[in-house]
């Protein structure tokens, strides 16, 4: 039996928010530059977390 090893979730949200940030020229809607990971607060940095979480449990049910 194989197993995989689960990025844990935060590490998921910040892979999302650093996908986000290429896709859109690390620029924001009104055009400011995005913050890093790090600078974000620890709100935000949960909702990217929530975020991701949901759509691994997506992706895993449909699987």
């Amino acid at each position: 039996m194989i197993f995989k090893v689960r990025p844990d979730t935060a590490r998921l949200g910040q892979d999302a928010y650093d996908a986000y940030t290429t896709a859109v020229e690390n620029r924001s809607v009104s055009g400011e530059e995005l913050p890093e990971w790090a600078a974000l607060s620890r709100p935000v940095q949960n909702a990217w977390n929530l975020a991701a979480e949901a759509v691994r449990h997506r992706v895993e049910l449909n699987a």
